[in-house]
């Protein structure tokens, strides 16, 4: 049985130019597994804490390594406790939600290399403890975020992310197609326009003086033109509404509107009349519990109503949400909690409630990183969000999947 050799930590730097932190654990079989960790610009006021990155390479490069060294890296679930364990705290704040995640991430891929799995073979039996076999593969629909706003970009566009979404009845390979069709559709139209088409942190465009309705009829009609609405490609919206939520109203400034929670809802019922919407993230404030659990009792059979601010992928705040009826499905995002076994114990818990899981990026990524593909292979997932099909950080991740799919999912 092999042992944790040794683990380094050292400063890179991110999609946004921003730096964060990448990590090594090396086995003493000679196998290694190295992890970077990503950063979101739009967080929930519960994630995990995101030190900062001088601090969190001396960390895990002496305070982790100390303790972990010598260490079986198979039990993945003892190697999370002892970090959890070593921080004692409930965000993570003493040690780094970056800090551990890192190692918690880097020794489930040294461990895979270790004995010869893929990574979303090795993930899945930590998971579920069944092989991962080509018969038994799930893939997940793929999210695609065209058009950005809220703090993924600086064009005054309130709403965050703009989205299309493949019917869930397409194989991997042509929903991926799908959304590259539609993205240069989309970057037709905004050119033939006089739109400009610089994009924002995810990829998608980030056009200057657009409204809320503008964005929507321009993406529904770059989708239209070569799928049918409706059937063979949906809408999808991320609200980030805790984004522009002050003093207790909701301003949406490019269109002059301060709304309470109730006007917000009947915008969003309109919107739902008009467009073939199936997905909305985050459509209220986190703290506004009640409106939640109004809104999904009143649409939760029409659309997807996504939690991602209000759990954090975190299973103590998930139970809130299963048990009130706030939501029915939630974003998955290792690095708001802080590990891998966290990770699996929120999916789990919110599968056994019957919710959708959507594996996500975050807006700060690296150029190598491709860990929520098989992460979302390995689970199961019913989606997975890494932006627009553009930028290599977030390719990175479709190519990924188009690679397991190529070799394991036909």
């Amino acid at each position: 049985m092999p042992k944790i050799k040794d683990i380094t930590c050292q400063k890179i730097l991110n999609s946004r130019g921003d730096w964060t932190i990448e990590t090594k654990v090396v086995l003493d079989d000679g196998s290694e597994g190295i992890q970077a960790i990503p950063d979101g610009a739009s967080k929930g006021e519960n994630e995990a804490i995101y030190i900062p990155v001088d601090k969190a390479v001396d960390i895990v490069s002496s305070a982790i390594r100390d303790v972990l060294e010598g260490e079986n890296p198979y039990e993945q679930a003892a190697i999370d406790r002892v970090l959890i364990e070593m921080d004692g705290t409930p965000n993570k704040k003493h040690l780094g939600g970056n800090s551990i995640l890192s190692v918690s991430l880097a020794t489930a891929k040294a461990s895979a290399k270790s004995q010869g799995l893929e990574l979303y073979e090795y993930l899945a039996w930590l998971f579920s403890h069944k092989r991962a076999v080509s018969t038994s593969l799930k893939f997940p629909t793929p999210i695609f975020n065209i058009l950005n706003g809220g703090l993924h970009a600086h064009n005054n566009l309130s709403f965050q992310e703009f989205m299309v979404i493949p019917s869930a009845k397409m194989t991997f390979d042509k929903g991926l197609e799908l959304g590259v069709k539609v993205y240069h559709n989309l970057k037709d139209d905004l050119i033939k326009d006089g739109c400009d088409v610089d994009v924002g942190d995810e990829g998608g465009f980030a056009p200057n003086g657009f409204t809320i309705a503008k964005a929507l009829r321009y993406i529904s009609s770059a989708a239209s033109r070569s799928f049918k609405l409706g059937d063979q490609v949906f809408i999808g919206l991320d609200v980030a509404a805790g984004s522009f939520y002050k003093k207790g109203i909701y301003q949406i400034l490019e269109d002059g509107l301060v709304l309470e929670d109730e006007e917000l809802e009947r915008m969003y019922v309109g919107i739902l009349s008009n467009y073939p919407l199936i997905y909305i993230e985050d459509p209220f404030y986190e703290g506004n519990v009640q409106s939640w659990q109004e809104f999904t009792r009143k649409l939760g059979s029409k659309l997807m109503i996504v939690a991602d601010d209000l759990v954090v992928t975190n299973p103590k705040f998930l139970k809130n949400v299963v048990n009130r009826k706030l939501a029915n499905a939630v974003i998955v995002k290792p690095n708001q909690v802080g590990t891998l076994t966290e990770t699996f114990e929120f999916i789990r818990d919110a599968q056994d409630a019957g919710m959708k899981i959507i594996v996500s990026h975050r807006s700060g990524e690296t150029g190598e990183d491709t860990f929520i593909a098989d992460l979302a292979v390995a689970v199961g997932a019913d989606f997975i969000k890494s932006g627009a099909p553009v930028r290599g950080e977030r390719v990175v991740k479709y190519n990924r999947l188009l690679q397991i799919y190529n070799e394991k999912g036909k």
